[in-house]
């Protein structure tokens, strides 16, 4: 078995080419990542029986990563979720960035990281297997001051743990919020949509937000469809009459994690028909849960038929959204001198 396999994936028009690393563990499991985007394109997990099979979604056409319209799978920055009016304030400045969601920017506009070749590296070691993705963004990028380094480590264990750590520097100050947006549906391929998992969030508050999806404030949980304190199938509460579901169009909120400084366990997600389960671990303050609503039903999924409408979900785990606008929210800003380290942790095993 090859724990590391580097295969070719597309031809750039430049002469360059992208290339799939898939990491596999002693137990069959296997993440392949693409260097175009750090791009989780793939991630095979067994069932309770110990069949394997994808447990994210793709498209079908290669090529649609040059742009990725839905984001799958891709390392986004440099700013993560929605900047509201598309500009911010830093030290006495004003930057703009792209208007790329009506007035506001969402994940940095249309030339986010997640559509940038990023140089490779691996690493084996007797326990697991490593891929690492370099990028510099220079001063100026997509808006942004500062040139900024950047390291990003995909390392999947024989724990059945696919880890992504997050290392950055920058030579003046600059916002910085990475994260993945990788697509998940526990039940596999022949599982049409997300709404018969399981999802529980150590959150007490969530993040409220206003048509345009700016937040408005963290308000307690308890009482509302965004209480998932204890686990609670999705299909209950994403259908309820609540304002802040019709703005969304399902879920597509920040929760204000407890415990966020330290890398512990956040989210369990699980699937009751493959038996399924999924513990997210961070050190991020937030996570946004994004139900799938806006999935682009004309486009082929991996199997070449399109994904229906929350097809898959998203736990981007981040600094909340317009925290570069907002004082009273977690500073995403890092400063010459200090160093972006973050984690987030997606482990994979099975319900009894």
């Amino acid at each position: 078995m090859q724990r590391i396999q580097k295969s070719a994936f597309l031809s750039l028009a430049n002469g360059s080419d992208v290339s799939l690393y898939t990491l596999t563990n002693v137990n069959g499991m296997s993440a392949g990542i693409l260097d175009l985007g750090g791009v989780i394109f793939s991630l095979r997990t067994p069932d309770r029986f110990g069949n394997l099979d994808e447990v994210v979604l793709a498209y079908q056409d290669p090529a649609l990563y040059l742009t990725n319209p839905m984001y799958f799978g891709g390392l986004i920055g440099r700013m993560a979720n929605r900047i509201q009016g598309a500009s911010f304030m830093l030290d006495g400045k004003k930057y703009a960035l792209a208007q790329n969601d009506g007035n506001n920017n969402l994940h940095s506009g249309p030339d986010g990281f997640e559509t940038r070749l990023w140089q490779a590296s691996t690493l084996l070691s007797s326990d697991s297997a490593s891929l690492t993705l370099t990028l510099l963004s220079p001063e100026g990028d997509q808006g942004y001051p500062g040139e900024v380094h950047l390291k990003v480590t995909y390392t999947l264990d024989d724990a059945n743990r696919l880890s992504i750590t997050y290392l950055a520097s920058t030579t003046s100050a600059t916002p910085l919020n990475l994260t993945n947006h990788a697509y998940f549906n526990l039940g596999g391929p022949s599982c049409p949509d997300i709404l018969n998992h399981s999802i529980c969030i150590d959150a007490d508050h969530f993040t409220t937000v206003d048509e345009e999806l700016i937040p408005i404030a963290n308000v307690p949980v308890a009482g509302t469809p965004f209480d998932f304190r204890e686990p609670r199938i999705i299909n209950d509460s994403i259908f309820m009459d609540d304002l802040q579901l019709r703005r969304g169009g399902g879920f597509d909120h920040n929760w204000v994690l407890n415990d966020a400084a330290r890398l512990s366990k956040k989210i369990l997600l699980s699937e009751p028909n493959s038996g399924r389960v999924m513990s997210v671990w961070t050190d991020m303050p937030g996570v946004q849960f994004y139900s799938g609503n806006m999935i682009d039903r004309t486009i082929p999924g991996r199997w070449g038929l399109p994904y229906a409408r929350n097809g898959g979900l998203c736990l981007e785990t981040q600094f909340p959204p317009d925290s570069v606008n907002r004082p009273d929210f977690p500073s995403p800003i890092l400063r010459a001198g200090e160093k972006y380290a973050h984690q987030t942790v997606f482990e994979f095993g099975v319900a009894g």
